[in-house]
């Protein structure tokens, strides 16, 4: 062992012990205050990421809503204007089938004045014929005549059962 130097004037050991305490705890009152304040310095911090954390949720959820409320908009928008394209088609069909019951009734109207003048024309040479034919050509042809009338008569029918198949189907679709 080696002896100890002298340090100068010996101060008794229990004032050197009580002195070492003192340092001792002055050292850790200073750490003591030094982590209470890194301590309160953490929780200021964590305390303004909560609060950032808060406003950038709430700007978020803002955001969300907006893009939610415009998306909306724009749906209904949409239905609005798929609305009008099928009104708007609607016009045009109404449209359209008025304009092809008006022809078909300008053709019925055509057919009639047709017929009228056929028979018209028809008793005309009958008349001028009369006298000039024997009596078995002109008997074979009213025949003939009558022989058309019915055809034409089947034909009308036909073309009239035609046209209601044809109209039932346009209202169908």
């Amino acid at each position: 062992m080696r002896p100890l130097k002298d340090t100068g004037p010996s101060v008794p050991k229990g004032n050197v012990a009580n002195s070492r305490l003192k340092q001792i705890e002055k050292e850790y009152t200073q750490k003591l205050a030094k982590s209470s304040q890194i301590i309160a310095e953490l929780q200021t911090t964590i305390s303004s990421l909560k609060e950032e954390s808060s406003r950038q949720q709430l700007a978020a959820e803002r955001r969300l809503q907006d893009v939610i409320q415009k998306f909306e908009d724009e749906k209904q928008q949409l239905i609005r204007d798929n609305d009008q394209a099928i009104k708007a088609l609607q016009n045009e069909l109404e449209t359209r089938s008025n304009q092809v019951r008006s022809a078909e009734k300008k053709l019925q109207h055509k057919e009639l004045e047709a017929q009228e003048q056929i028979m018209y024309i028809r008793q005309e040479y009958e008349t001028k014929f009369k006298g000039l034919m024997p009596a078995s050509l002109r008997q074979e042809l009213e025949d003939t005549i009558s022989s058309l009338k019915s055809q034409v008569n089947f034909l009308q029918k036909r073309a009239s059962i035609l046209q209601e198949e044809l109209t039932t189907y346009q209202s169908r679709r």
